[in-house]
């Protein structure tokens, strides 16, 4: 009877030889160039003029911001969501992912043919939102979990980390943190297998 071979993914083999790992060029940084306020401004001296208020003047209101564009002042989520792919995480100390775990999640990405610009990162230690916060502001037709439960995110439903599940018009996949998978360990190469088959399955590869 003939053996049935599993081809590993690219993120898989590339984690069996972390020392001689070379990054692609897909992942770019996006530097915030930080503004400074004019804080020293000349001042001349005072002159007194004698001027005749016109009659019937009306204070002019401030102009007011869109709500929009406050929202938008504070980017919350890493990457550019083309593909709404929503990935919840939860890292503490970071604005976002450890470079580490960022390298890692860029190869998971690129062995199901996408990269940082087709989805939305989300640390949830930081951002704390329910399935209908994230449905509302990302629209994700994907959400892939790792270290989380279905009822941290506020949904109806449990099911066990790696079963994809289909649910108002999204699929789901709960997975173990992203630490259990670093090294080569029996352990690590178990999760990482068991992640590969179920990402295939969501993405139909």
């Amino acid at each position: 009877m003939p053996t049935e071979k599993t081809q590993l993914p690219d993120f898989v083999i590339a984690n069996l030889y972390t020392d001689l790992l070379v990054l692609g060029s897909d992942i770019v940084t996006h530097t915030k160039i930080p503004t400074t306020p004019v804080e020293n401004v000349l001042k001349t001296p005072e002159i007194k003029v004698s001027v005749t208020e016109p009659k019937n003047t009306k204070p002019v209101a401030p102009k007011q911001v869109p709500a929009a564009i406050k929202e938008n002042e504070k980017q919350w989520f890493l990457g550019n969501n083309g593909k709404k792919v929503t990935i919840l995480i939860k890292e503490a100390d970071v604005a976002f992912i450890n470079d580490q775990h960022l390298q890692f999640l860029s190869n998971i990405l690129n062995a199901c043919k996408l990269n940082l610009g087709d989805i939305a990162l989300v640390n949830h230690i930081n951002n704390p939102l329910a399935y209908a916060d994230l449905k509302q502001k990302l629209q994700p037709k994907f959400i892939i979990a790792f270290d989380l439960q279905p009822k941290e995110i506020q949904l109806p439903f449990t099911i066990p980390n790696y079963q994809v599940q289909q649910h108002d018009n999204c699929k789901f996949l709960f997975a173990a943190t992203l630490k259990t998978m670093e090294g080569d360990s029996k352990e690590a190469k178990l999760e990482k297998s068991k992640l590969w088959m179920s990402l295939k399955n969501m993405f139909q590869l």
